[in-house]
C-alpha cells in the first residue's frame, strides 16, 4: 500500500512546493517594498500599511482563502483558477508578514552606515538601494525560513477549493483504500521532510552569504 501511494503523493507533494514557490515569491515582490515603506515612508503610508498589517494578519488563512476563491472569484465577469486563489490568498499573508520581517531588517542596519553613505554624496534612494537593502536580505534569511515552513504547512488548506495537491492526494488515496492512518501518517513524514529540508536550504544560503562580523552587534541588541 505505501509503495503504490508514493508516486501519487509525490505528485501532490510538487504541487505543494509550486504553491510555496508561487506564494512567498509574490509575498516577497509585494513584502518588500513594504517594507521599505514602513522605515522610510511618510506617516500617512505608514498608517495606510499598519492597517494592511492588521487586516492580513488577523484573518485565518482559510477565511481569507474562501473570500478569494469563493467570493472574489464568483463576481460578474471575474475568473480565479484554484491555484492562483491559493497563490493569492497566501500571498497577501505573506506580504504582511514579510513587510515586518524586512521593517524589522532594514532596522538592524547601522545607522552610521547611513551617514557615511549620504556623506559621500549617494543620495537616499542610492544609499537604500546599495548600502542598506544588501545587508538587510542578510538580516532578513532566518525569518525567511520560518516563512517558508509557514506557507508550507498552509498549502494544506489549497485542496479545499480543488487544488490536487499533497493533502488533496492523500485524501483521495484514503477513502479508496481506507487506510486512513497510514496515508495521513505519510503525509505527515512528507511534509516533516519538505519543512525540514526547506529550512536547511536556507540556512546553506544564510551561511553562504554572511560576512564575519556583520550584524553581530545588531542581532545583541535585538530583544
Amino acid at each position: 500500500m505505501i509503495w503504490n501511494a508514493l508516486p501519487a503523493l509525490c505528485r501532490g507533494a510538487g504541487i505543494s512546493l509550486a504553491l510555496v514557490a508561487s506564494s512567498v515569491a509574490a509575498g516577497m515582490l509585494m513584502g518588500v517594498p513594504i517594507g521599505i515603506a514602513h522605515v522610510y515612508a511618510p506617516r500617512p503610508m505608514r498608517a495606510a500599511l499598519w492597517v494592511f498589517d492588521r487586516i492580513f494578519r488577523g484573518f485565518p488563512e482559510i477565511v481569507l482563502l474562501f473570500l478569494v476563491f469563493f467570493g472574489l472569484g464568483r463576481l460578474p465577469g471575474v475568473s480565479i483558477p484554484p491555484f492562483a486563489a491559493v497563490v493569492i490568498a497566501l500571498g497577501l499573508r505573506s506580504a504582511a508578514y514579510q513587510g515586518q520581517i524586512y521593517r524589522g531588517a532594514l532596522e538592524m542596519v547601522d545607522r552610521g552606515q547611513i551617514d557615511a553613505a549620504r556623506a559621500l554624496g549617494l543620495s537616499m534612494p542610492r544609499t537604500i538601494r546599495h548600502v542598506v537593502i544588501p545587508q538587510a536580505a542578510r538580516f532578513s534569511l532566518p525569518s525567511l525560513s520560518n516563512e517558508y515552513s509557514i506557507v508550507l504547512k498552509d498549502t494544506a488548506l489549497a485542496f479545499t477549493v480543488g487544488v490536487v495537491d499533497l493533502m488533496s492526494r492523500a485524501k483521495f488515496l484514503a477513502m479508496r483504500s481506507r487506510e486512513t492512518l497510514i496515508v495521513y501518517a505519510l503525509v505527515a513524514v512528507f511534509y516533516c521532510v519538505l519543512t525540514h529540508a526547506g529550512v536547511a536550504v536556507f540556512r546553506i544560503i544564510e551561511r553562504r552569504v554572511a560576512i564575519p562580523g556583520l550584524g553581530q552587534r545588531q542581532r545583541r541588541l535585538l530583544p
